[in-house]
């Protein structure tokens, strides 16, 4: 008797829970119909449903509206966005495109600037070695020559016998002590005689040899130096002539006399000192 009771509950039981799962289900599908009804009519609608089953589409079907079913987008951002991220892209690249074009210019006329220099100094150094090369072809076609001052002397109205000084274009030489000393032995040219120059070096006498050392020129002359045909007078005059004319040089003080290569004290008959070196202040 128990045990048929237990059943009955049981099935009581059982009959309760699955009218309840019916009363949820018909719950959650009229909410599903009530969100979704315009939707669900409008699809009822545009696909004739009720027509092609039923011949007839109901009136609340038919006075539904059609709702145009939503187009899929893409999953992006919006395209102004895109469009300024390409722009402010390409200005990007539009200034390095420009600061390397500038560096490449500049570059490129640092480098013009580089051989511009370059070839102008190599004109001008090409242009200086022509400029020596004109002057030593110049130099050895037309003769070199130098200001020679000479020593001669002139009488005076009175008989008299002083010191004049000429100044004498000759070549240019290795010697021009020996030169300069040569042209006294040889005398005045027409020109310097007609302007009183007159020579008083013996006659015959020979310049044998000269050297300048410690500001000391050393004039060794042959013996006919040693006897002057104007006698005392002419003596001194020789001496002056030759003292004067070799410290015109610039690194000539002082002239030794020799003769025939010795060192003599006095010179002539009547005796002119030359035993030491000779200055202007001697005269």
């Amino acid at each position: 008797m128990a045990e048929k009771n237990n059943k009955g509950k049981n099935k009581s039981k059982g009959s309760g829970l699955a009218l309840a799962l019916w009363v949820l289900a018909f719950l959650v599908l009229l909410i599903f119909f009530l969100v979704n009804q315009g939707r669900i009519f409008s699809n009822l609608k545009s696909t004739d449903f009720f027509k092609e089953l039923f011949g007839k589409t109901p009136s609340f079907v038919e006075n539904a509206e059609v709702k145009d079913v939503e187009e899929e987008k893409n999953d992006v951002g919006p395209l102004e966005n895109i469009e300024i991220n390409l722009t402010k892209q390409k200005e990007s690249s539009d200034k390095d495109d420009y600061e390397e074009k500038t560096v490449v210019a500049k570059n490129s006329e640092a480098t013009r600037m580089q051989n511009e220099t370059s070839q102008a100094v190599a004109k001008e150094a090409a242009a200086e070695t022509k400029k020596e090369e004109v002057k030593k072809e110049v130099e050895e076609v037309l003769p070199r020559t130098m200001n020679i001052k000479l020593y001669f002397m002139t009488i005076n109205s009175d008989g008299s016998v002083s010191r004049k000084e000429v100044t004498r274009v000759m070549k240019k030489s290795d010697s021009p002590l020996v030169d300069a000393v040569n042209a006294l032995i040889a005398g005045p040219t027409l020109e310097e005689e007609n302007a009183g120059c007159r020579s008083l070096l013996s006659t015959g006498s020979r310049l044998i040899g000269a050297s300048v050392k410690n500001g000391v020129a050393t004039l060794n002359f042959s013996s006919e130096f040693e006897f002057n045909q104007y006698g005392i007078e002419g003596t001194r005059g020789q001496l002056q002539q030759l003292v004067y004319t070799a410290t015109a040089f610039p690194t000539v003080e002082s002239v030794q006399f020799l003769v025939d290569g010795e060192k003599k004290e006095y010179l002539g008959l009547e005796g002119v000192w030359i035993g030491t070196p000779l200055t202007r202040k001697s005269f």
